[in-house]
């Protein structure tokens, strides 16, 4: 490669990156970073932040979940919004009725949290399934991911 293609390809990548940050992650949806102002966070019923809570929990060691996945969450509400409480990033958080792979139908509690993803620049969650937690990552009854 030549010392002209060197830069010309780097500005092309750096420039292709930033329209994909950009872009909305679906129709209808805006992308969330830290420098929109509100909201910080997504909504809890947002399909990105779904999404998101299905990677989680399939994303969970096998011997740790049980191999359990998740297949539809319904009755998504917020439990919770912080911020400066004791962090000045945004925390919002999040039940829904989970169907799991198994048949069964479970509560799972997330939290999505401002700045925690790919170099701060987005927002991240964690997510706990009640009843699927045996080595209690997330204290009894998935209680880190809730607001209380």
């Amino acid at each position: 490669m030549t010392d002209f293609a060197r830069p010309l390809l780097r500005s092309l990548c750096g420039a292709a990156l930033a329209l994909a940050l950009a872009l909305p992650a679906a129709a209808g949806e805006q992308p969330y970073f830290s420098w929109n102002g509100d909201p910080r966070v997504p909504e809890c019923e947002a399909m990105s932040v779904q999404g998101a809570v299905i990677g989680h929990i399939a994303g969970a060691d096998p011997v740790y979940s049980g191999g359990l996945k998740i297949r539809e969450m319904h009755r998504i509400t917020e439990t919770g919004y912080k911020v400066d409480q004791p962090s000045p990033y945004a925390r919002r958080y999040c039940e829904a009725r989970a169907q799991m792979s198994d048949g069964r139908e479970r509560r799972v509690y997330y939290a999505i949290m401002e700045h925690s993803g790919f170099v701060g620049v987005s927002w991240n969650l964690q997510a706990c399934v009640a009843g699927v937690d045996p080595w209690r990552v997330y204290d009894a009854n998935c209680r880190t991911v809730r607001p209380y």
